[in-house]
């Protein structure tokens, strides 16, 4: 029951910290229709959400930009304007799909670009769509209502014909085209490449079981994306133990680590690679004591778990 209480603890805490996580100049859809039109984004002056925004994402201070509320947001002209990330869905668990429509050529100045599990990228005309260079390009799955990646969330596949004149480029590279097709030097990945390798660099760490205090843990970065290839690959650990300082682990992909005190600790593994894109991520360890001690009464003897 005290472990009940304490997970449920944190379960609590991390969901209203989430729920209070804005930012001023966030930026969240609210309706369908054009990227510049203000009337279709509401905005967090820093107290509450303000319909509608003051101006629209890019065109002023922004931090991140969520699509949201099931709406379908179009983009054909350059949005200049720095802006800290851009998402495609809102992650509220249900089958209603968010997306951005590439209607002409088109650019967005983030270099953290995330197709969430519910988010969609389509392209209804042969143009370009392109972001800064170094941008960490992120499509998330497995989707947990069912739907299809490739048609109803991720970049859109199905297309009657799937070509190369719709690309996506990355600085002043191609990174992808529909078909895999067009200029690229060594050629471009395919939109389905992309979504079933969830982007162009990766990182989701794990750890093995059971995770005890002053006994070795095995961390594993699993790094994944289109890009792994692209040598070198570089991994930075950063640990937050339950008190104390933090510190680092070898840069290495599959670190150990000897935690000493119990609690959570949570394990965070950067990876970037020769081309300046990188991904962060976490994984939080309960850390426990797996000791036995051994009683002795007469003739019986008991192992009891501290």
């Amino acid at each position: 029951m005290k472990f009940l209480k304490t997970y449920f603890f944190f379960f609590f805490v991390g969901v209203i910290s989430n729920l209070s996580a804005q930012t001023t100049g966030d930026f969240r859809s609210v309706n369908s229709g054009n990227w510049s039109d203000v009337n279709n984004w509401e905005y967090y002056n820093g107290t509450s959400w303000a319909t509608p925004a003051p101006y629209y994402p890019g065109n002023g201070a922004t931090n991140d930009v969520v699509i949201a509320n099931g709406t379908n947001i179009s983009l054909g002209t350059n949005i200049a304007g720095a802006i800290n990330s851009i998402t495609i869905g809102d992650e509220t668990g249900t089958a209603v799909v968010e997306t951005l429509t590439i209607t002409n050529t088109s650019f967005l100045n983030t270099t953290n670009f995330t197709i969430a599990y519910d988010g969609l990228l389509f392209f209804n005309v042969n143009k370009t769509f392109s972001l800064p260079a170094g941008t960490n390009f992120i499509v998330e799955s497995p989707n947990p209502d069912g739907l299809v990646l490739g048609t109803d969330h991720g970049l859109y596949t199905q297309y009657a014909s799937c070509n190369a004149s719709k690309t996506i480029k990355i600085g002043s590279s191609e990174y992808a085209t529909c078909n895999g097709g067009g200029g690229g030097s060594s050629g471009n990945e395919t939109f389905d490449q992309v979504n079933n390798s969830g982007g162009n660099l990766t990182v989701s760490p794990t750890y093995t079981a059971p995770s005890c205090i002053n006994q070795t843990l095995n961390l594993f970065a699993n790094p994944g994306g289109t890009e792994l290839g692209d040598t070198p690959i570089n991994y930075t650990w950063n640990v937050t133990p339950p008190s104390g300082s933090n510190y680092t682990l070898p840069n290495t992909e599959n670190p150990t680590d000897t935690p000493t005190i119990l609690g959570f600790y949570n394990y965070e593994v950067t990876i970037s690679n020769a081309s300046g894109v990188s991904n962060t991520n976490s994984v939080t360890v309960e850390i426990i004591s797996c000791n036995k001690t051994v009683i002795t009464n007469r003739r019986i003897t008991y192992r009891v778990k501290k």
